[in-house]
């Protein structure tokens, strides 16, 4: 199979030769690489509220002495940058996952440079708020810089390794296990910089618990989801080479 497209030439109406344009190749790597960034600066922007969830009973006695849970924005959408690490680092490799990583640090960088110059302008009357709404974004965007770059690389990281040892053998298991080393270090760090000194230090060391567990529980109920979506595209990844998904592309009529 070939595994590049081949470049494409447009005949023009004035007949002075075909128009080329490069080859990409056949991938799905780069979709994944866009909603890994996009979930990435969204949860960025959306982790600058704090708001109350439910009261669980148990957690809600431990943490909050029966108050309700505290989560911010990001609690929606960040789990999910998680999940698209592991498939990119157990489909594509330490190499991939790390581009898209680098990337993903790249524009959390411009993001917080262009919060800053936003919030140094003027703004036209009944448009003040806005300049509340960004004052925290570049103390909360340089927080989640450190964590993601922390907490992604070791998620990464874990989850190669081990696949370096297991192959295609127990990849639930590393799924998991780069999950909670991972996100560990990301809410810890994540939490500290972006709020010790504004809320108190009790209300700090739960909403971090709080923030851990939660979004671990979330990526290992979406496990066997990942799963799927791991096996699908190391079976239609034309240069994926492992035993067993050469003779699927081979018998797959999408080949």
């Amino acid at each position: 199979m070939n595994t590049t497209e081949h470049p494409t030439t447009d005949q023009p109406a004035s007949g002075q030769g075909p128009t080329s344009y490069a080859a990409v190749p056949h991938s799905y790597y780069d979709i994944f690489v866009g909603v890994f960034v996009a979930l990435l600066i969204l949860s960025g922007v959306t982790a600058a509220k704090l708001f109350y969830g439910p009261t669980v009973p148990i957690l809600s006695d431990v943490f909050y002495e029966g108050g309700p849970l505290i989560f911010d924005g990001g609690a929606f959408l960040f789990p999910f940058v998680y999940i698209i690490g592991d498939i990119l680092a157990e489909v594509y490799g330490w190499r991939r996952a790390r581009r898209a990583i680098v990337l993903g640090f790249a524009m959390l960088v411009l993001a917080a440079l262009t919060y800053t110059v936003v919030s140094w302008t003027t703004p036209v009357e009944n448009f003040e708020v806005w300049d509340q709404a960004l004052a925290p974004m570049l103390r909360i965007t340089v927080a989640g810089i450190v964590a993601f770059l922390v907490g992604s690389l070791l998620n990464a990281s874990i989850v190669v390794r081990l696949k370096e040892r297991m192959k295609e053998r127990h990849v639930a298991f590393r799924l998991i296990l780069s999950t909670v080393v991972g996100q560990f270090f990301d809410t810890l760090v994540f939490c500290t910089i972006a709020y010790a000194g504004t809320i108190s230090l009790l209300e700090l060391a739960n909403y971090t618990a709080t923030g851990f567990l939660y979004k671990t529980l979330i990526e290992i109920l979406i496990v066997p989801v990942t799963l799927l979506t791991i096996r699908a595209l190391k079976k239609r990844e034309p240069t994926y080479r492992a035993p067993g998904f050469e003779i699927y592309r081979e018998a797959s009529p999408a080949a």
